[in-house]
């Protein structure tokens, strides 16, 4: 039973606001949570499971690492809709006064931290796909419905989290770490590619 559906009903209609945090990448972030939690459930039904004993301590491992991925994505879906909020209120203090220096660095920091986090939710999915090939191989044959899922979920918080990466750079006041950025970007686009099919 769903327990939680205020709280989902919540969230969607926050989504579903005029007001543009919480977007994509709080979005994204949730996906890569939702996709972590389905894998601890998997997890979880195969611990009781005794024809899976012989796997059960794996499991509580791999359980563990999803446990801590999922609240990993979830902190990282609320500090994506604060990091974008800090963008606003820092072009907004930028455009009021441009010869401020105080003001510019301000937004560029801003900017490089609306990068950082869908990079770092980009990472955290790309975990979570890992990680359900070994759910996959050692849970219950049951949830492989549950595990692509999870899959799929994962995959788009990888895509999500990446398109605020990159919508981000042209903005971004430090080539240095726009060019890194962009690198990291692609070879986390590969990494999803090679482990999940299109």
């Amino acid at each position: 039973m769903l327990t939680s559906a205020k709280g989902l009903r919540a969230f969607c209609d926050e989504l579903a606001s005029a007001e543009p945090s919480p977007g994509g990448g709080t979005a994204a972030a949730a996906a890569g949570a939702m996709a972590a939690s389905l894998l601890s459930m998997v997890c979880g039904i195969t611990l009781k499971n005794k024809k899976h004993e012989g796997n059960w301590s794996k499991l509580a491992v791999l359980k563990e690492e999803s446990d801590a991925l999922s609240s990993l994505l979830l902190r990282l879906a609320a500090d994506d809709a604060l990091a974008y909020d800090k963008v606003v209120e820092t072009t907004r203090a930028k455009r009021t006064a441009p010869a401020d220096g105080k003001a510019v660095t301000a937004y560029a920091d801003a900017v490089r931290v609306a990068m950082e986090v869908p990079m770092s939710t980009a990472e955290a999915c790309v975990k979570v796909l890992r990680l359900s090939e070994n759910v996959a191989s050692t849970g219950t044959k049951s949830a492989s419905s549950d595990i692509e899922v999870a899959r799929r979920l994962a995959g788009a918080g990888v895509d999500g989290a990446l398109a605020n990466v990159l919508i981000n750079l042209p903005y971004c006041m430090d080539a240095s770490f726009a060019s890194t950025a962009k690198g990291k970007a692609e070879e986390l686009r590969r990494e999803r590619r090679q482990t999940l099919a299109p």
